[in-house]
């Protein structure tokens, strides 16, 4: 295998994540964040269905700590630390379930449901002029292409973690 092309797809791959999206200074949360506060609303990635489909988009319901860790594939530490920054910006609240004192819900407030509709605003005017620029024909070509990277690179970890368990 030529090594000059894995180090440029190694080096390219790891600059598309580096760039990231830019959010303006108003705008006081990452990406990562921006993720959960879209699962607290009731905004699921694709492929991840609540639950309890009674989860609709709702800039008011309650979710749990479980259920943000398990959606969005974060370790207990790793969505506590991005809660914990979330409450401290006053974007979200956390209250303890009265039923099962072990669970936690979480929702928006005030703040956050504004700091949410307008990230999702600029990410929308973000989004159209990147496609823009890139065109819709080589877009609709990269998700095509990008979805059978993540496919093949899903094999070869399962295959991976299937050998280390024989």
């Amino acid at each position: 295998m030529d090594a000059a092309l894995k180090e440029q797809f190694i080096r390219t791959m790891m600059r598309f994540r580096k760039v990231g999206m830019a959010f303006p200074a108003d705008l006081d949360i990452r990406m990562g964040e921006l993720m959960v506060m879209n699962g607290i609303a009731g905004h699921f990635p694709p492929g991840i269905h609540p639950d309890n489909e009674a989860c609709k988009f709702n800039l008011h319901r309650k979710i749990f700590v479980s259920d943000l860790q398990h959606m969005h594939h974060i370790t207990k530490p790793a969505i506590s630390q991005m809660l914990n920054g979330l409450e401290n910006k006053g974007y979200i609240s956390r209250e303890m379930d009265m039923q099962d004192r072990r669970k936690v819900s979480v929702t928006l407030t005030e703040k956050g449901r504004d700091i949410l509709k307008r990230s999702k605003e600029h990410t929308d005017k973000m989004m159209d002029e990147t496609i823009s620029r890139f065109g819709e024909d080589n877009t609709r070509k990269l998700i095509e292409l990008f979805s059978q990277l993540v496919d093949i690179s899903e094999q070869i970890k399962n295959e991976t973690e299937r050998e280390k368990t024989e």
